[in-house]
């Protein structure tokens, strides 16, 4: 896992590969531009070999340097200054030693008349002329290429740390919903026991589906609608088991929708807000309707519940607050949650596009 203080270091692939092609293209250009003035192949082979060597060791060194020099995906004035002056040095130090080869070389095989007329000084000053250009345009590159491969790497780090920013939110809201809910379930078969034995039985039988999809999918980010149905079923119905008549559920979804992915416990916050908030000015009996269906590649879910919505559709509690941002995490920017009052019903709507993403 990234550490949260500092994002893995990008890594450029084939780095040492693309220079070392790059790097034999101005080799082969020095020679065959010294062949051309009228240079010995020998000699320029030589140069060009020397020429290939120098540029390989010089860009590994620039790309040491750029590392410490770039930590964000921006370039600054001052950084971009470094940057040119740099560039100038290495291409000096890059003529200075194709200079001091060519001088050791001219005790072995004499130089060409073409390159005798000029001094000393004005090859070196010719060779900066052309190098400065070349490791520039080679150092801009890589800055780009660098930057965007930190932007990636960020964008991946904090896509990574949302998922697991909302997976202990999603543990966080078991670690709360469990406890209560199993006291209360518990509670309810207890008093039920001695008056009606068998509404026990089948409160611990709900209760038992209801614990072993929450043990199956502790886990999972990423589970079948279905299997969210099948959970939510269960604890309706020991919630009816506690409520009887009082309480009125329905749930409706169609064969597709149902084979489609979502992510786990993303329907318990919606029907726990219902009974939170819905029921308790209400008069019995109370109603909640549960419904699914796909429209071309959209799954939309409702959850609807006899009551008022007392508050603003945009100022939403905890648990509704979760949804929605693991709504942006798993499917982003494909998603839409309304919570508004339809007659004597509020009805909380999931629109959500596609399959989810960060499994």
């Amino acid at each position: 896992m990234l550490s949260p203080q500092e994002p893995e270091r990008p890594r450029h692939p084939g780095f040492w590969l693309l220079n070392s092609i790059l790097c034999g293209f101005v080799g082969f250009i020095s020679f065959n531009f010294r062949i051309y003035l009228g240079e010995s192949a020998q000699r320029a082979l030589i140069i060009a070999v020397i020429t290939y060597f120098t540029s390989l060791i010089i860009v590994g060194l620039l790309r040491r340097i750029y590392r410490g020099l770039l930590s964000k995906p921006t370039l600054s004035v001052i950084s971009l200054l470094k940057v040119c002056l740099l560039s100038l040095s290495v291409a000096c130090l890059h003529a200075a030693t194709i200079a001091s080869v060519a001088h050791i070389i001219n005790h072995f095989i004499p130089m060409n008349w073409h390159f005798t007329q000029w001094t000393l000084q004005e090859r070196f000053y010719l060779l900066v002329v052309i190098l400065w250009p070349m490791y520039l345009g080679w150092s801009l590159g890589y800055l780009w290429f660098r930057a965007e491969f930190l932007v990636l790497e960020q964008e991946k780090y904090s896509v990574h740390a949302k998922a697991e920013s909302q997976r202990m939110e999603l543990q966080l809201l078991r670690f709360q919903l469990d406890p209560h809910f199993l006291f209360n379930t518990l509670n309810g078969i207890i008093s039920e026991i001695p008056s009606d034995p068998d509404a026990a039985i089948g409160m611990i039988s709900e209760l038992s589906s209801y614990l072993k999809y929450s043990l199956d999918h502790r886990g999972q980010m990423i589970t079948r609608l279905s299997s969210e149905l099948d959970a939510t079923a269960s604890y309706l119905k020991i919630q009816k088991s506690r409520f009887g008549n009082r309480l009125q559920t329905q749930i409706e979804a169609t064969q597709l929708a149902r084979s489609r992915k979502v992510p786990s416990y993303i329907l318990q916050p919606l029907v726990e807000n219902a009974f939170k908030h819905g029921f308790s000015a209400m008069p019995a009996p109370w109603i909640i309707e549960l419904t699914a269906e796909t429209n071309g590649d959209h799954l939309v879910i409702r959850v609807s519940n006899q009551g008022v919505l007392k508050h603003s559709p945009k100022v939403l509690g905890v648990g509704l607050e979760s949804v929605v941002g693991r709504l942006e995490i798993h499917y982003p920017d494909r998603n839409s949650f309304t919570l508004e009052q339809v007659g004597e019903f509020v009805v909380a709507t999931l629109d959500l596009e596609g399959d989810p993403c960060n499994e």
